[in-house]
């Protein structure tokens, strides 16, 4: 005896803007064990929402995953040294 799941209804949300490419009436949602899910069928733009409907970032930034910091170029002190053929004249 075989189980199949019933296809997952995908409907499409009137007048929603996908936020990666701004293309207006292209964004899909759908529902899996509670989660939404939504997706772009124009730039394939897919992530899921939380049960307040904000976006789920796929991973949480962390020190690991995120690129290192520029390194700053040390500086060096710069010292000027006296010119004697650019002494000051006396007026006396």
């Amino acid at each position: 005896m075989t189980t199949e799941q019933p296809a997952t209804k995908k409907q499409f949300i009137a007048s929603a803007v996908c936020p990666a490419c701004e293309a207006m009436d292209t964004i899909r949602m759908w529902t899996v064990d509670g989660t939404q899910f939504r997706d772009c069928i124009r730039c394939g733009f897919a992530d899921s929402l939380n049960e307040f409907g904000q976006s789920v970032p796929l991973e949480l930034p962390t020190r690991v995953n995120q690129d290192k910091p520029k390194v700053k170029k040390a500086a060096k002190p710069m010292q000027f040294f006296p010119n004697p053929k650019l002494k000051k004249q006396n007026d006396d």
